[in-house]
């Protein structure tokens, strides 16, 4: 017979991680939009990639956009989903280092990375939005839209990923680094 072991000290932390404790209401709301968003693109993704394999083999003229679509809701789904992962501290935390330093230096080091990821997530927001301004003339070659439809979502995305990175408010725990939120071996 196997023993569970329950590891209470790693619930709690689990359960102090930001909104992980909040519910996260319905998937068709506000507070979620970029994970809606992400399903809605990994449903175009299977549909429209099923769809080019049913026409390329039961037809005798193959659907020639349905790779377009793939590609550009395949860049949505990555934005979008990157957004709704930092809302849930899911990203990768490479820490090892970082704990081993004083409390002062692993500070430091938090604050230093928030920044550099704030202003990361400004300048792909900005780029992208510069990229679908002047890349509005120019047109995706089967299904003829405008390119700026393909990179305007990756700018909102970029926001977004800017808004939910300010929401974690690490100020309000004075600036306190947290280790990554895996529960020990």
């Amino acid at each position: 017979m196997v023993d569970l072991i329950v590891d209470t000290a790693g619930a709690k932390a689990l359960a102090a991680a930001p909104l992980s404790s909040a519910s996260p209401g319905p998937l068709l709301s506000l507070r979620r939009a970029d994970e809606a968003i992400g399903v809605v693109c990994a449903v175009a993704i299977v549909l429209s990639i099923t769809w080019g394999v049913v026409t390329r083999y039961l037809f005798p003229q193959p659907a020639a956009w349905t790779f377009e679509v793939a590609v550009i809701a395949f860049g949505w789904l990555v934005f979008f989903g990157a957004a709704a992962c930092i809302r849930w501290r899911m990203h990768a935390d490479v820490d090892a280092l970082v704990a081993m330093f004083p409390p002062a230096v692993r500070r430091a080091i938090f604050i230093f990375n928030w920044w550099l990821l704030a202003a990361l997530f400004a300048v792909l927001t900005a780029m992208f939005v510069w990229q679908a301004v002047i890349a509005h003339s120019i047109h995706v070659v089967v299904i003829d839209i405008p390119r700026s439809v393909v990179y305007a979502p990756m700018a909102i995305a970029s926001a977004l990923m800017l808004l939910q990175h300010v929401l974690l408010k690490p100020w309000a725990t004075g600036w306190k680094w947290q280790p990554s939120s895996e529960v020990p071996l």
